[in-house]
């Protein structure tokens, strides 16, 4: 009866440990814990006995999950992205197994891993920019910049706020306020609808007002947790008021947006372009664009670089075509 009741004992650890995750070192070792994703050729594990920590993935003989995951496989310029556990395959290889077992795919081609996006995610980030300069002319501008993400299921919503102002010896020489906001609806593999609304005031470029209805289709040459790169072209209505008249027009616009991570996800480089040209009603091109580096500090606060570039073909009368903006900038994300 005692012998019994041992090998139940031993039986019941024995199930209990195989259920877990776990990490078979290529020495031999097994480490137990909860996965948590693979990043940059590493497993992070969190043990029982402490905190979460990194395990290169070249010591790894092979890693054992109960859930699924959201893997990604890197395929030339594209992502292939497959969900499934990791354990051994059928023949006994380190691989990651989909639909129970009726597929797999070498351990040694995952990219990244990560936990089962969820339906629904959001992220907040704020920063401020600010330049004060004296001598023979005394200057000093500031922008305040806030972005709120919300994401539900496939669509992605974001609201942009960008406040500008400068002044030089007193005088006010720059006053702008933007409000943007869009929804990128993926319906399709790559493929999505963009649709935007926007609202600017520029009132030292006699821009008293311009809002601007966009809706475009659009694809995703890129989008994984590493790197985004995608465009969308489309209609555009703008209906402005500037310098006390109203115009309205239609244009044909191009939406491009650009990001990726680098140095271990620390420096994000982004580019984002919107150009436009009027098809019907005023005539004018449209040019915005944003180029610039965000470096990731620690407790969720970066540094902002950025150069700003505006161009319009058709402006108020006696102003400048274009409007360049250079800025440094301190801010906080959350998420």
């Amino acid at each position: 009866m005692h012998k019994l009741y041992s090998a139940a004992c031993l039986l019941i650890l024995s199930v209990g440990a195989d259920a877990s995750d776990y990490v078979i070192m290529k020495n031999g070792d097994r480490i137990t814990g909860d996965i948590e994703k693979i990043w940059n050729e590493e497993v992070f594990i969190e043990p029982e006995y402490g905190d979460t920590y990194a395990i290169e993935l070249e010591h790894v003989a092979y890693v054992h999950t109960d859930e699924d995951f959201d893997v990604e496989f890197r395929r030339g310029r594209r992502t292939e992205k497959v969900t499934g556990r990791l354990g051994l395959n059928a023949d006994g290889k380190p691989s990651v197994i989909v639909d129970g077992g009726a597929d797999s795919y070498p351990l040694s081609e995952v990219d990244n891993m990560l936990e089962i996006e969820e339906f629904f995610d959001w992220e907040l980030r704020s920063d401020i920019s600010v330049n004060v300069a004296s001598g023979n002319t005394d200057t000093n501008s500031g922008r305040f910049y806030g972005m709120g993400a919300l994401k539900l299921g496939e669509h992605r919503h974001k609201l942009e706020l960008t406040r500008d102002g400068a002044e030089a010896d007193g005088e006010t020489t720059k006053d702008q306020y933007n409000v943007y906001y869009e929804d990128v609806w993926t319906f399709r593999d790559d493929w999505f609808v963009r649709g935007s609304v926007t609202w600017t005031r520029d009132t030292i470029r006699d821009l008293d007002s311009r809002s601007q209805y966009y809706i475009g289709p659009g694809i995703h040459f890129w989008d994984d947790s590493k790197r985004t790169l995608n465009l969308s072209l489309g209609p555009n209505y703008l209906v402005e008021t500037i310098g006390g008249e109203d115009e309205n027009s239609i244009s044909i616009q191009t939406v491009f947006r650009y990001e990726q991570l680098f140095l271990h996800d620390d420096l994000v480089l982004f580019q984002q372009t919107d150009a436009q040209r009027v098809v019907q009603g005023r005539e004018n091109k449209i040019i915005n664009t944003s180029t610039g580096l965000r470096w990731e500090l620690p407790r969720d606060v970066y540094v902002n670089l950025q150069v700003d570039y505006d161009y319009e073909s058709n402006p108020a009368e006696g102003r400048k075509k274009t409007d360049i903006t250079y800025l440094v900038g301190v801010g906080i994300e959350l998420d």
